[in-house]
């Protein structure tokens, strides 16, 4: 939400976005925040890793970035991107999520980490229709199911989005969410 927002447009130049995930692979990042840096070609796509890299500092540098790192599993991962990230000192920011202490202080030790709390039922509920139905309502029918499946979901942003965006690609009937 905040990554889209009017404020956080005017005040990058650059807003880039990779899901990490348990199963690194520095080449599927590289492209991610490529594909929101510069025009990737199918020339981009020929090019190994360190050239990736390279391209992705280039197209960074002297720009005021935000940058997401999202579901970072080991502190490898972070060693393996962060050389792409210019430190030109003009307010740039990477903001990474990890469920995992360690790798929170690897990415930076002299800053104690934002602990997030799970959501309660209510905000599960919000987030689940907010990523299904946007700023339209749910239809009657499907208020009690919904509200079901974001109890399932205990709290768990992540697990939210993505039974969010797999209840958006289906039929909404009560008989297909459930």
């Amino acid at each position: 939400i905040f990554f889209d927002d009017l404020s956080t447009v005017y005040n990058f130049h650059v807003r880039a976005w990779a899901t990490v995930s348990q199963v690194f692979r520095l080449r599927d990042v590289l492209l991610a925040l490529l594909r929101s840096t510069t025009h990737v070609t199918d020339e981009i796509y020929r090019k190994n890793n360190e050239e990736l890299a390279q391209d992705l500092y280039r197209s960074l540098k002297g720009k005021r970035y935000l940058i997401v790192l999202d579901d970072i599993w080991n502190t490898l991962a972070w060693d393996d991107v962060k050389l792409c990230f210019p430190d030109d000192e003009n307010a740039s920011r990477v903001l990474v999520t990890t469920r995992l202490s360690e790798v929170a202080h690897c990415v930076n030790p002299n800053s104690t980490p934002h602990l997030m709390n799970l959501l309660d039922l209510d905000n599960s509920w919000k987030l689940l229709h907010g990523m299904v139905f946007g700023k339209k309502s749910c239809p009657l029918d499907l208020v009690d199911i919904g509200k079901t499946i974001a109890r399932k979901c205990q709290g768990l942003p992540l697990a939210i989005i993505v039974i969010a965006g797999l209840l958006s690609r289906i039929r909404r009937t009560s008989d297909c969410w459930k």
